[in-house]
């Protein structure tokens, strides 16, 4: 049982809840969260997802509180690890000693420690942007930091887009979730959202579907990114440029002055 589940394709395992008998909405909201903790394991070199290590378990809801993620949030990854368990007989890691103890400490720190965001000023995203590289995983990056700056976007509104969603003109027009958004051309060619977003979709070749997706390390073009990966993405390029990292998140690209992006 456990040799054959850990086997699970990756495609199986994320679809692990739709014939699961509970509410669509509630189905949803397990797949999403599902799919964001395999998508992590198959990030760390394929680590097992189901069933998964309690150590697998604490690392990845410690990484949720690093990111500055909501108690609810991480009682929700809880929530959909524990059914993804349920559902295919196998013992849920969250009954481990060694989870409930880490899941006890990390919800009371959250409790306790309001989350302080420090917003990105237009001169940390220009040194952000010039440390980067030209691989094709950069020109996404760059692309996803400038666009969801420039919009002040939440990140699931950011990943949310898709390629038809981008008008580009003398300026950029988004469509998210109902709403245009209006972004002008950068004073500078490098942190020009426009410039990057033209430059990863032509780099990318899209056509059609979800702006911003996975790429695999062979340079293969994935899924939808989740909107975990957004803060994931925050992190480890203003950590790349030297940034002091207190208070860097997700929320770090929509906080600030709306002055700042007219710096870009």
């Amino acid at each position: 049982m456990t040799r054959y589940k850990a086997a699970l394709p990756s495609t199986e395992l994320e679809r692990l809840f739709e014939g699961a008998a509970m509410s669509a909405t509630t189905r949803r909201a397990y797949g999403v969260q599902w799919r964001q903790f395999t998508e992590w394991c198959s990030e760390r070199g394929g680590w097992s997802a189901l069933p998964a290590r309690p150590r697998v378990v604490v690392l990845y809801l410690a990484e949720l509180a690093r990111e500055g993620l909501s108690a609810g949030s991480l009682r929700a990854a809880c929530t959909a690890i524990a059914k993804a368990h349920e559902l295919t007989g196998c013992r849920s890691p969250l009954e481990d000693p060694l989870v409930v103890r880490w899941r006890r400490q990390l919800l009371e720190e959250l409790a306790t420690e309001p989350q302080q965001v420090t917003p990105l000023t237009a001169a940390q995203m220009r040194q952000i942007v010039t440390s980067m590289d030209d691989d094709l995983v950069a020109i996404r990056d760059r692309a996803l930091l400038l666009v969801g700056y420039a919009a002040m976007l939440r990140r699931a509104e950011l990943v949310g887009i898709d390629v038809n969603d981008v008008v580009v003109g003398t300026d950029m027009e988004l469509r998210v979730r109902g709403r245009r958004i209006l972004i002008p051309r950068g004073r500078h060619d490098v942190t020009c959202p426009i410039r990057a977003a033209e430059s990863w979709i032509r780099g990318a070749d899209l056509r059609a579907g979800p702006l911003f997706v996975g790429i695999n390390r062979w340079g293969q073009l994935g899924g939808r990114l989740s909107d975990r990966s957004v803060g994931l993405i925050v992190q480890a390029r203003a950590r790349g440029a030297g940034l002091a990292m207190t208070g860097i998140s997700a929320d770090s690209l929509r906080m600030g002055p709306p002055a700042e992006r007219r710096l870009l």
